[in-house]
């Protein structure tokens, strides 16, 4: 196996957490605009329906 030194230990562990952090992240930036894309879609939604529904009070 290979022997690596103390030092060489931190830097791996060093990336190795940056990498999770980054990774982490990402998804959870990802699901953020996910949700946010929903919210937006349910908004113009019942806009429509609103608008729909008084159009047809109107009438």
């Amino acid at each position: 196996m290979i022997e690596l030194d103390q030092e060489t230990w931190i830097y791996l562990t060093i990336i190795a957490v940056f990498l999770a952090y980054f990774l982490w992240s990402s998804r959870r930036a990802k699901n953020i605009k996910k949700q946010r894309k929903n919210r937006n879609f349910r908004k113009r939604y019942m806009e429509r329906k609103k608008e729909n529904e008084s159009d047809s009070l109107v009438k």
